[in-house]
């Protein structure tokens, strides 16, 4: 039984503590736009400074670019000279001119102290026949030909009426022959010259108030078509044949002419028209000729290795008359119809072009090279990117040298192949990923094939070249639209 005195059990048990308060746990402010932005930028900001240093790589690169642009010019010019000095051994260039009469007059007014008047025939055929032949110096190589050639047609008298001299004036008996040749160290053979039935024995000499030659790639033309040289565009090798005539006299006959010979030469083999009428014929067995000159051919065939050119032209095709006072040497040189039988020695012409593309080059592979190393993770150093773009450069040193022992396109393709290799293991190795590197050589692959087409095409490679450009820029902006949605 309880009593009132007794205490309570509860007072004697310890006190509880109080029971836990739920406290909401703590929420984070919502993130911000500007925040975002300031993480973006701490990110792009090592990606902007790799990217300016790839822009400073890529214009140093220039600078050894601009150093294969000299050695390639170095090596053409050393072609031209070799080919210049194989040339000058053999015979120079040939041109035909004549035979041009050559008629002194007397004086016919107190003015007057007299002149020369210079005769052109009435007609003139010219056939020549012409077996090629290459000579070799080092790695460099020079065509030179021997050809035979004949010359015939008649001579008239009645171009001296128009003058307006006197035919009693004309010195007959003092008149002279000429017939130009390009260079006479190349006449191996020559016929006397058979005027009216007569033959004339012809002597080598230098007449330039009758003819004159320079080389055909030294020949200007100016608006009108007439030869533009000073003397010193001369070749020294010009020469001519010469003889007194003796035969001609004052009459209206025709004076038929034949005359022959064998010839040596280098490259170039031309004749002017200087007949009122022109049947000129030049075949020969040369792969790749070039028609030059103020005329070209009315008909042509090249096949097999063989080629055959024809013109036909009259008086009235060119710019001077058949008979004329004075010199008109520059004019008749100017109106030649020639075959020029160069070597197409393209190598220096297509490598020079293909440099000219590497500052494309260089820029797709870096850009290529910088979105491994952003999809990958893995920072790649700018040192190795000068790297990449030093073997990049590389391609036209191997190119150019191969190129000088074979052809073109097979140097192209050593070439490519070896940079495109040298490249792929050097990224497999950097990334640590086979497929990324495959990936960048197989893009190297496709900008050095279309690099190679578009050396190959002629008229539409600026067209060509325009439109890939463009196609890889989109790709570019694309792929980095994509980079830009990933990276949100």
């Amino acid at each position: 039984m309880s009593t009132d005195n007794e205490t309570p059990v509860h007072d004697f048990l310890p006190e509880l503590p109080p029971p836990p308060v739920n406290v909401p746990p703590e929420v984070k402010p919502p993130f911000m736009a500007s925040d975002r932005k300031s993480d973006e930028g701490k990110r792009n900001q090592p990606l902007g400074m790799k990217i300016l240093f790839i822009a400073l790589i890529s214009l140093g690169l220039l600078i050894p670019d601009l150093f294969m642009m000299s050695l390639i010019s170095d090596r053409e010019h050393a072609q031209n000279t070799t080919v210049a000095e194989i040339s000058s051994s053999w015979s120079g260039e040939q041109l035909i001119s004549g035979p041009i009469i050559t008629i002194p007059y007397d004086s016919i007014s107190p003015d007057d102290t007299g002149g020369k008047v210079r005769l052109l025939p009435e007609s003139l055929n010219f056939d020549a026949d012409v077996k090629s032949q290459a000579l070799h110096r080092g790695i460099y190589e020079s065509v030179v030909y021997n050809t035979d050639i004949r010359l015939s047609g008649d001579i008239s008298l009645s171009p001296l009426e128009s003058l307006g001299i006197p035919m009693s004036a004309y010195r007959f008996k003092d008149a002279t022959v000429t017939v130009g040749i390009g260079d006479l160290k190349g006449v191996e053979d020559i016929s006397a010259l058979e005027l009216a039935g007569h033959k004339i024995e012809m002597e080598g000499g230098r007449n330039l108030q009758v003819y004159s030659f320079s080389n055909i790639d030294e020949m200007e033309w100016n608006d009108d078509y007439v030869y533009v040289a000073d003397n010193s565009a001369v070749s020294q090798g010009s020469g001519c044949m010469e003889a007194q005539t003796g035969v001609i006299k004052n009459d209206s006959v025709k004076y038929p002419y034949s005359l022959t010979m064998k010839l040596r030469g280098s490259r170039v083999l031309g004749v002017t028209p200087i007949g009122r009428h022109n049947d000129i014929v030049i075949s020969g067995d040369c792969k790749s000729p070039s028609f030059k000159g103020m005329f070209l051919p009315s008909d042509r065939e090249v096949a097999d290795g063989d080629f055959k050119a024809t013109w036909t032209l009259n008086s009235i095709n060119r710019d001077y008359p058949q008979a004329f006072v004075g010199n008109r040497a520059s004019s008749i040189t100017a109106s030649a119809a020639v075959v020029d039988m160069l070597v197409p020695v393209d190598r220096y012409q297509k490598t020079d072009r293909a440099i000219k593309y590497a500052i494309i080059v260089v820029l797709l592979t870096f850009i290529a090279v910088l979105f491994a190393e952003i999809m990958m993770h893995h920072p790649i150093h700018i040192f190795q990117y000068l790297l990449v773009g030093l073997a990049l450069i590389l391609f036209y040193s191997l190119l150019l040298s191969l190129a000088e022992h074979i052809s073109f396109g097979l140097s192209y393709l050593i070439a490519s192949v070896m940079t495109i290799g040298m490249i792929y293991l050097y990224m497999k190795g950097v990334l640590g990923s086979g497929k990324v590197a495959l990936a960048i050589g197989v893009l190297l692959l496709i900008i050095y094939v279309f690099i190679y087409i578009l050396l190959c095409l002629e008229t539409f490679a600026l067209l060509t070249g325009s439109i890939g450009l463009f196609i890889a820029l989109a790709a570019i902006m694309y792929a980095t639209l994509k980079l830009r949605i990933e990276n949100r």
